[in-house]
Order: structure tokens, then C-alpha cells, then sequence
């Protein structure tokens, strides 16, 4: 896809600008990614103030693009008191924002560049609603793992968007997301050593207590960006039929559509 973007600054001369100049700024908007940084309480009531302008903006301009709100800086080493306190935040901007205009068209995440999951699971969500074929990729996924019995698997791309998944429960889901962005690390170590093509591999296994990761790479076409499926069964057996057919069904829907 093509996909044009624009990041918009959050100094206060900018933001008159963006509102001053909403048709040029905000015209033919399909996504929206507000940014809220939950640590700093000054400035936060103007945030809230700030994105109600806008909404009044989209309004004017009949436009109702969803609003993805990223309550951002939700770091894992505050100390419970500050936790605390965010999680209260939290809470309040939600329900404010959600009472914004009437306007419903509201999702929310709680984001942190030290938990790169949460930032890259956010985007992959949003992202796949542009993607028609989402859906399909979805349903090839997730029969291929209960065929095979696999309890959790991601296709992912090179910068650990998600294309596609199925995850048998919550905790699952919560392992997977967590581990491809380290899997993407360790297939580039691996890559830079040349062990996969001395190997003649292009995959790799990780066993983990009862548990078994497997880590693979195929591409679309010769020079082309590649994907990756991480999978997680109980033993591992991985049959290489299964992940051809598997293989050239993602291929025809990727490549040349449905």
C-alpha cells in the first residue's frame, strides 16, 4: 500500500497553524494517531482541549476518520505510586475524550518505547484496516494452525507489524507479541554470520520448557521485502507440506490479490 503521512508537531505555533489551515491539514484524512504523553500533567488538559478542536474540525469538514489515542510514556519502571496515578489518568482521558462531540470513532492503547510490542501491535491493528485482504489473511492463518494444532502464530513483516494472526488465548498472544520483535533480532544475527545459507535453513527452532517457538522466513518474490511466521505448538513437528500449501496461499493474497 501507499500510504501518505503526515506528523504533525506538537509546539503551540503549530498547532494554530493546524487548525487555521484544517482543509489543507486534515482534508481527505483516513486515520488518525493523537498522541497523549500521560507523564506530564501540565500539559495534559490542554491535550484533551487540543484533540476537541480538532474533532470540531472534522465535523466541519464532514469527515469521521477513527481516532486511534496513544496514551503514551506508560513506562514499566515507574514505581507503583506513579503507576497508579497513569492508570487513574487513564482512565479519566478515556471517558473525557470519549464524551467529545458525540464523536464514537474513539480506540485506545497504552504505548512505551521500552515495551516495543505495545507501539508495533498498536500499528498493526491500525494499519490492517486499510488492508482489504485482512481478513482473508486472517482466516488462512488461523486454519492452517488448527490443522496442524498450533497454538499461536504471527506473520509478520521486517519491522514486526503483523500481518496476520491466530492465538489460541490471551496469554498466547501476549507471549507472541512480546518475542517476534527478538526473533526478528536474532534472524538478523543469524543472517549476518551467513549461518542460515551455510545451513541450507531458513528457519529456526527455540524450545522453551514443554513449548516450541519456530521462527521462519519466506518470501513473496525473488528481491522482495520478506515475511515471517512465528509459531508456537507443544512439540516440533513442523510439517514442510503445510507450510508450502500455507506458503503459496499467503503469496497469492499478498501478491496478486483475491
Amino acid at each position: 500500500m501507499n500510504i501518505g503521512e503526515w506528523d504533525l508537531g506538537g509546539h503551540e505555533i503549530y498547532r494554530k497553524t493546524y487548525l487555521k489551515e484544517s482543509k489543507l491539514i486534515f482534508g481527505g484524512t483516513d486515520i488518525v494517531i493523537y498522541v497523549i504523553d500521560v507523564q506530564d500533567k501540565e500539559r495534559i488538559v490542554d491535550s484533551c482541549a487540543y484533540l476537541n478542536d480538532i474533532i470540531k474540525q472534522f465535523i466541519k469538514l464532514k469527515l469521521e476518520p477513527p481516532i486511534h489515542v496513544f496514551f503514551h510514556k506508560n513506562d514499566p519502571d515507574l514505581v507503583d505510586p506513579t503507576q497508579n496515578i497513569v492508570n487513574e489518568t487513564f482512565s479519566y482521558l478515556k471517558n473525557k475524550i470519549q464524551q467529545f462531540q458525540n464523536y464514537d470513532k474513539f480506540f485506545f492503547y497504552k504505548t512505551t518505547v521500552f515495551d516495543l510490542a505495545t507501539i508495533t501491535n498498536a500499528m498493526s491493528e491500525i494499519l490492517l484496516t486499510l488492508f482489504l485482504r485482512a481478513d482473508v489473511i486472517d482466516t488462512t492463518v488461523r486454519e492452517f494452525a488448527e490443522k496442524n494444532n498450533i497454538e499461536g502464530v504471527e506473520l509478520i513483516d521486517d519491522n514486526s507489524l503483523i500481518i496476520g494472526s491466530y492465538y489460541r488465548n490471551e496469554e498466547i498472544k501476549r507471549v507472541l507479541n512480546s518475542l517476534s520483535p527478538y526473533f526478528l533480532r536474532l534472524n538478523d544475527g543469524f543472517e549476518k554470520l551467513d549461518y542460515m545459507e551455510q545451513k541450507g535453513e531458513n528457519h529456526t527452532i527455540v524450545q522453551r520448557f514443554v513449548k516450541y517457538f519456530l521462527f521462519k522466513l519466506f518470501s513473496l518474490a525473488e528481491g522482495a521485502y520478506p515475511y515471517y511466521l512465528l509459531l508456537y505448538k507443544d512439540d516440533s513437528s513442523f510439517s514442510k507440506e503445510e507450510f508450502l500449501t500455507l506458503q503459496n496461499l499467503l503469496n497469492e493474497i499478498l501478491s496478486h490479490g483475491i
